[in-house]
């Protein structure tokens, strides 16, 4: 996850924002104790298997991926297993190709996509999007990543299996983005010239993953509510059931993930992220072995039932009612929240 803000001067307010309410979370998740150790988020009436999600997450945060830093070999390796998985599944691809190279600001990165066709309505799409790239390493060691964001790669390889053998209505593309730590380079790519056969006008709803294993505190916030208000009954109802506490209207951070270039044009999202509940964010401790396994299979089966309560719909929302007007800017800013609050990395064109 990456955290991109217009201007110098909303960057420091959003700083100061940030130090007073100790970030996403409301407070310093260092300092924040856990949910108790009793609770067992095993989902009611699973859908998915939960040993495949963990195999999945245990691999690509597996020190071999190098830290899956854009244009290194571990991310390579990544994209392969990824590749791997798309074409047992039998996914479609668009241009022949689940590779999508793609250069941004003079930045070479490969997203990787590929979709079911609808089998009731095919001329409309949702996306399911994350990233899975990562910083690669800090100060010599290899930060893993398996929160940010194997943990919604890997999400996204067990739902294009699971739809496969239950087909969806609309048709469903996986967009594994790459470049997302650089500045949303390759979620950015792919907004400014999509496959031609994937105009931005079919596209419904974005679903993005990005950090949803981490939950320390037992809840996942979703941003995308406040902007499309009747995204939001569907998505409690799927949480309903649920022992994780979805947090609507959380529009902090929708800048700082790939939903923020499809915001920017208009089209409706959910973004879930744990966001500063995860202690180990940017950091080597950020392993599969810190992941709580059974919160994130119940943050996955929830998204999943949230999408199946979408996916039925006959008419979804076409365009934000409130589309920002802001746009991407030359000089940007990345903004890395705790625990380098302090750091400020410049993003040049």
């Amino acid at each position: 996850m990456t955290y991109r803000i217009q201007h110098l001067w909303s960057s420091l307010f959003v700083l100061t924002a940030v130090f007073a309410l100790g970030g996403c979370g409301g407070s310093d998740p260092a300092t924040t104790p856990g949910p108790p150790a009793q609770v067992d988020y095993t989902p009611a009436s699973p859908r998915l298997v939960k040993q495949p999600l963990m195999d999945d997450l245990r691999v690509l945060s597996a020190p071999d991926m190098e830290g899956r830093k854009v244009g290194s070999a571990g991310n390579a390796k990544a994209r392969a297993l990824i590749v791997a998985r798309f074409q047992q599944v039998e996914l479609s691809s668009y241009g022949g190709s689940f590779e999508q190279p793609v250069i941004w600001r003079d930045s070479p990165c490969t997203n990787v996509i590929g979709y079911l066709p609808g089998s009731t309505n095919p001329g409309r799409t949702i996306l399911f999007t994350a990233h899975y790239d990562h910083i690669g390493t800090r100060n010599g060691q290899v930060c893993p990543g398996a929160d940010d964001n194997a943990s919604g790669t890997a999400s996204l390889l067990q739902l294009a299996a699971w739809l496969k053998a239950h087909p969806p209505a609309h048709t469903v593309v996986f967009c594994l983005f790459d470049g997302e730590e650089s500045g949303l380079y390759g979620s950015q790519a792919f907004v400014a010239a999509p496959p031609s056969a994937l105009p931005l006008a079919s596209i419904d709803v974005v679903l993005n993953l990005d950090m949803i294993a981490q939950g320390t505190r037992g809840r996942i916030f979703v941003g995308g509510t406040s902007y499309t208000s009747v995204l939001k009954p569907h998505l409690l109802a799927a949480f309903a059931a649920s022992k994780v506490q979805a947090i609507p209207d959380f529009e902090t951070y929708d800048h700082a993930s790939d939903q923020y270039p499809f915001m920017q044009k208009g089209i409706p999202f959910l973004f879930f992220c744990v966001g500063d509940d995860d202690p180990y964010y940017h950091t080597p401790q950020d392993t599969f072995e810190s992941i709580p396994q059974g919160f994130y299979w119940a943050t996955l089966e929830a998204i999943l039932d949230t999408f199946l309560r979408l996916d039925v719909l006959a008419q979804l929302p076409l365009i934000l009612p409130h589309a920002p007007s802001q746009s991407l800017r030359t000089e940007q800013r990345i903004l890395n929240p705790h625990p380098w609050r302090h750091r400020m990395i410049m993003a040049e064109e």
